[in-house]
């Protein structure tokens, strides 16, 4: 076995398709990338509501994060035409309430959008997980039976 495919397969082992650990991985780089454009929006649009700006780089963002996690996190055996026709709704959804939450933190804590942001980010990736591997990606863990844990005497 070499190197690179020990690595692989304790990548696989550690963070197996499907999981929130291999979710929150491809989902760690869409947000840097959402909130590096969505921050950087606040700086040059600043007349423009936080919240409009939010939606605006969600939606963008979340049909780059879509190939994303269809290439890294899920799998690629359903059809594109298939997970992007039940993923949009997902992300309306999620462009919606994340909009809405984080309208009204910035409301509440004006000085601490970049926090606010990056909290909002993670409580609703969450969301947007679940809802992904249930519904888009209708993915499942292989399952272990009792016969395959120990084998036979």
């Amino acid at each position: 076995m070499t190197t690179k495919s020990a690595l692989a397969d304790l990548f696989q082992r550690l963070a197996p398709r499907g999981s929130l650990i291999r979710f929150g991985i491809a989902g760690g780089f869409n947000s840097v990338v959402f909130l590096l454009a969505w921050a950087g929006s606040i700086v040059l649009f600043p007349d423009v509501e936080v919240k409009i700006l939010w939606g605006v780089f969600w939606g963008l963002t979340g049909l780059f994060a879509h190939f994303v996690h269809r290439w890294f996190t899920f799998d690629r055996q359903r059809p594109v035409a298939h997970t992007l026709s039940v993923a949009i709704p997902i992300y309306v959804i999620g462009l919606v309430g994340s909009s809405i939450s984080i309208g009204w933190l910035a409301s509440w804590f004006p000085n601490h959008l970049v926090l606010l942001g990056v909290l909002n980010t993670l409580a609703w990736g969450a969301v947007i997980w679940l809802m992904t591997r249930i519904w888009v990606f209708k993915y499942a863990m292989p399952t272990v039976r009792a016969s395959q844990e120990s084998p036979a005497e």
